[in-house]
């Protein structure tokens, strides 16, 4: 990379850091930050995809998490024990949009290379259905925490750091900093990679026995006020 092309990114990541840090919810930045932070650890996932059956089945087919490809009423018609009923409650739940997720890269050329940043992003709101938390700012950091022990991108470590600071420590949220911070860490190092798993295969699965497959310990919801 060029030394302009790298003072660039550098500066469009500091920006971004301090809009987020204004305000949490302007996720296009914290989209920015992925991007750009993220490329030489997502080469090395992708030469890892290339090494499993799952994984390559996952680059060949290439699924795509969004209302064009998914039928997300017949997701809200399963029951709530099913993977695929538990994703779609998250996101009927807390408003949100699969499509928002599914947008296309603005920093990353290479097609695989962005293939896999929208499917990490895709899959974001299915392993927050799986650790069973919510939306609110504080159940983002903890997913942060969750994606740093299985994936080690660069923005869930800033995520972790500032945003621990601002919705656990300034909040107050003693419980989840003291249990749930390490618990979500521990749960995503320990189990299975999923970033190549095809969940769209799985809807009708108990989520109970997903969550076994890979290895995947719902929170412990004592600890996460």
């Amino acid at each position: 990379m060029a030394a302009t092309d790298l003072l660039k990114d550098s500066y469009r990541v500091g920006i971004a850091v301090v809009r987020v840090l204004g305000d949490s919810t302007k996720t296009h930045e914290i989209h920015r930050v992925e991007e750009i932070t993220g490329r030489p650890r997502l080469r090395r996932v992708l030469a890892d995809l290339g090494q499993t059956d799952e994984g390559r089945h996952l680059l060949a087919a290439r699924p795509e998490l969004s209302s064009q490809h998914v039928d997300y009423d017949y997701l809200r018609g399963l029951p709530a024990e099913t993977l695929g009923g538990a994703y779609a409650r998250h996101l009927d739940d807390n408003g949100l949009s699969a499509d928002y997720q599914a947008a296309a890269t603005r920093h990353v050329e290479d097609p695989d290379l962005a293939y896999i940043m929208r499917r990490f992003r895709q899959t974001h709101d299915v392993w927050h259905a799986l650790l069973g938390i919510g939306s609110t700012g504080h159940e983002e950091v903890l997913i942060h925490w969750f994606s740093y022990g299985q994936l080690r991108l660069p923005v869930s470590a800033m995520i972790m750091v500032l945003g621990t600071l601002k919705h656990l420590v300034l909040e107050k949220r003693w419980n989840a900093l003291r249990h749930s911070a390490l618990e979500a860490y521990r749960s995503g190092r320990d189990a299975a990679p999923l970033i190549g798993v095809t969940w769209e295969d799985l809807w009708e699965g108990p989520l109970d026995r997903v969550r076994a497959m890979y290895g995947i310990l719902p929170m412990d919801r004592r600890w996460l006020a």
